[in-house]
Parts: C-alpha cells; structure tokens; sequence
C-alpha cells in the first residue's frame, strides 16, 4: 500500500512539472510566427509586373544596399546610416540581373513628413545611382498593360 501510495505521489509530481514546463519557452525567445512577405496590393502588383514584363526578373522588398553602393569618403556614413535600413517593393532587373528600375508602391503611410523625409532620401540615392524610380499609388494599382507602357517609356527614354 505504501508502494503504490508513494508511486502515485512520485507520479502526480512528475505530471505537476510537466505540465509547468508546457507553453514555457527554456530559450527566453519570444513567440515567432509566419507573416506574408508581401500585402495584398503588393502580391497583386508583383503578379501583374511578372505578366507584364516576363523578359525580367521582378525582386520583391530588396534592400538598397543589395543594390546601391556609396564611394567612401566624408558623405558615405551619414548618407549609409540614411538608407541601410530602407528597401524597395519590386526592383525589376533583366536576365543579366542588370536594374531596369526600382519600384515604390505608396499607400497613406507615405503622407507623413516623417516618411516624406525617408521617401525623399530614398529617391535621392536611388536616382544618385542612375537608376529609375517608379511611384505608384496603392489606390491606382497599374494595369498590366499601362506597366509595360511605363517599362516602354523607360527603355526609350535610356536608347536616347
């Protein structure tokens, strides 16, 4: 009787400690779950750039210091520090990966004077680099065939 009263005890705290550790994280890291990489407007407009454009690869949130290098000298940390941390919705490269352009989808959010601020940065070393910048607006999402008017325009306009 003693045996089976001290393996139930022995048992019931084994069970008491299990079920304290369940849920408890022994890392200290928080909850981590999946999100979409991309909004909806964004997953709407990658599609319509990849029928519009299907002699190109479209990237989708790449960071501009994936594809914009500054030259060392008295600018280039405090122009590093203004776009290390920024990225763009699409850059559409070709096949050789060579940029055609970057692409900037603006929703409301882009009305604040902080964001301005940012956008203006963005767009200033963005263009320093020689490199197209396109802003559309959330709200007047681009057809596919007004893209590949606009990609038309660009490639025009860089033969001249």
């Amino acid at each position: 009787m003693k045996t089976l009263f001290l393996g139930l005890f022995l048992f019931a705290i084994a069970m008491l400690y299990v079920k304290s550790k369940q849920g408890k994280s022994t890392t200290n890291l928080p909850k981590f779950f999946p999100k979409n990489p991309l909004s909806d407007p964004e997953q709407v407009l990658f599609h319509r750039l990849e029928a519009a454009l299907p002699k190109h690869i479209v990237l989708a949130q790449v960071q501009l210091t994936q594809f914009i290098s500054i030259k060392r000298g008295p600018l280039y940390k405090s122009w590093f520090n203004k776009i290390s941390q920024k990225n763009v919705d699409f850059l559409v490269c070709a096949h050789d990966f060579s940029i055609t352009a970057a692409i900037e989808l603006d929703d409301r959010s882009h009305d604040s004077v902080k964001r301005k601020l940012d956008d203006t940065n963005k767009t200033t070393a963005i263009n320093a680099a020689g490199i197209e910048l396109v802003r559309w607006r959330v709200n007047a999402l681009p057809s596919i065939e007004e893209i590949q008017a606009r990609f038309d325009e660009l490639s025009n306009n860089r033969q001249q």
